[in-house]
Order: structure tokens, then sequence, then C-alpha cells
């Protein structure tokens, strides 16, 4: 079993400064892809200007995030999120234990960080 047919979502597990955004960016291009930002940050939902994300408000998220997850799964096509460090911890167990969840980890070389 490969691509589509593996995985029903993904999250990209990443920190600031690691090029993140330019991953979505990327993602975002490609037809059947759609990463849905920073869709659990716990100061908004989806990314600084957004009120929700597939229908789903920062409010109503904060009661229920499993029901933002199974929107972003449910969505046509292969959907997804960042998730860094400080997003909310009640979604990190059940997207981790997810085998159909793809994580893509992204980190930046520290020592590139220097020059």
């Amino acid at each position: 079993m490969t691509g589509a047919g593996r995985f029903h979502s993904f999250v990209i597990l990443a920190a600031m400064r690691t090029g993140s955004n330019l991953l979505e960016e990327s993602l975002n291009a490609i037809p059947g892809l759609c990463c849905h930002g920073e869709a659990f940050n716990p100061r908004f939902v989806g990314g600084p200007r957004k009120s929700a994300v597939l229908g789903v408000t920062l409010e109503q998220r904060e009661r229920d995030p499993g029901q933002m997850l199974d929107r972003i799964v449910a969505a046509e096509g292969l959907n997804g999120f960042r998730y860094f460090p400080d997003h909310d911890p009640r979604i990190f167990e059940r997207v981790m234990r997810d085998p159909r969840c793809a994580k893509i980890v992204l980190t930046r070389n520290p020592l590139e960080s220097y020059v």
C-alpha cells in the first residue's frame, strides 16, 4: 500500500524557524494536497488572519479539538496541518497513534543557524 491509499492525513511536526511555512506553501501547490496551517495553535486557528478551518472556529476547536481533526481527515484529498511543541496537546497522542496519519518531522541543522 502506497501513497494516498496508505495515508488519510498528515502532520508536519516542527518548531519555529524550521521552514515549515515554505513546506506548507510547497505542499499546497500540489493538486490534491492541502495543509491547513497551524490548526491547533493556542492563539489562533490555521493562521493569524483566519477565523476558521474547514468551518471550525477557535472557540469550537478549544471545546473539542477532535472535531477539527475529524474534518481535516474527512476533507477531500490528502489534508494535514503543522504542529509545534506549544500546540494543543490533546491532539498530539491521537495523531501519533494513528498509522494512517503520515508524520513529517521537520528540523533545522543547528550549525547552519550560526552561519
